[in-house]
């Protein structure tokens, strides 16, 4: 985001969906994307605070175990 539009240029986080790669065993997923949320508000301050929704899924590309996806609204 810094590098294509700017954090100057962001009024705001509206929204990120969160992708894991899931199993039986495993359901610390809210940890990692909290994370994420704590991230985004760290670097946003305000304009970081933001809704989300979390996925558990079978596989993700390239095997990464998590993904994101976020909008923004821009000044």
């Amino acid at each position: 985001v810094h590098a294509k539009v700017g954090f100057d240029k962001i009024e705001g986080l509206n929204h990120f969906d969160a992708y894991y790669q899931s199993t039986d065993d495993w359901d610390d997923a809210p940890k990692v994307v909290n994370g994420a949320s704590d991230l985004f508000v760290n670097v946003l301050g305000d304009a970081g605070v933001h809704s989300r929704a979390i996925f558990g899924v079978d596989k993700l590309p390239r095997n990464f175990c998590v993904g994101l996806t976020a909008t923004f609204t821009l000044k």
